[in-house]
């Protein structure tokens, strides 16, 4: 990226949007990034307060944020994710189940240590929700040495992907709830629907609820009746 005069940019490539602003009328984009700069623009350019501009350099090595996000999100993205087209230079990863996020925190350690490189997230065995946002991926400054992002697809290639959701497996669960003060129906039972709540949730298939007495053997034999089943 090379920040020239505007009057030495003609037949240049834009490197980044060029915002229009009127008081009142209208705001929004009047250059776009990759657009060539021709003559005419010179003095559109100066009247919107553009006395310079970043074109790109050639045989910089140099890639722009919204290729660099893309290219560090697919490097990130493990299985049951996916992630967005950039904007502003950021791609956003989502999960596509409900389960458990996990983290290879110390390859997205090295990753957060390199200069310019931003991807923060959700924390490890994080519970999350089909559609909800788990990270973002970007680059700070405008534009980066491609062999930066380079590097950290090497390393995410190395240590498998850095995030994935593990959805949650279907099993199967008996409920016993225990205490005379129940069983005998001399208080009402509180227990199960919290449980059989908590394990819906999961997905859980819930094959019965069974109560006992404060007998141990009453308790084993129930507990054997739900391993069977």
């Amino acid at each position: 990226m090379l920040k020239i005069r505007v009057e030495e940019a003609i037949g240049m490539t834009l490197c980044h949007d060029i915002t229009k602003v009127i008081p009142g009328e209208f705001k929004g984009r009047a250059y776009q990034r990759g657009q060539v700069i021709r003559e005419e623009d010179v003095e559109e350019l100066k009247k919107i307060g553009k006395e310079h501009i970043y074109v790109w350099e050639e045989n910089a090595g140099e890639i722009h944020e919204d290729e660099a996000a893309v290219r560090m999100a697919k490097a990130v993205t493990g299985e049951n994710i996916v992630f967005t087209e950039p904007q502003e230079g950021k791609c956003v990863l989502k999960s596509t189940e409900k389960g458990l996020f996990k983290v290879n925190s110390s390859v997205l350690l090295q990753i957060n240590s390199m200069d310019n490189i931003t991807i923060p997230s959700l924390p490890n065995n994080y519970k999350v929700e089909k559609g909800q946002k788990l990270s973002g991926a970007r680059i700070v400054p405008l534009v980066i040495k491609e062999e930066k992002i380079i590097d950290i697809e090497k390393l995410c290639k190395a240590n498998d992907k850095v995030f994935e959701v593990k959805p949650y497996k279907k099993l199967k669960v008996g409920i016993i709830v225990t205490g005379n003060e129940v069983y005998k129906g001399g208080i009402i039972d509180k227990f199960a629907p919290v449980i059989n709540n908590k394990v819906d949730y999961f997905g859980a298939e819930v094959l019965g609820q069974t109560y006992c007495p404060d007998d141990i053997s009453k308790i084993d034999d129930a507990i054997g009746k739900y391993r069977e089943d």
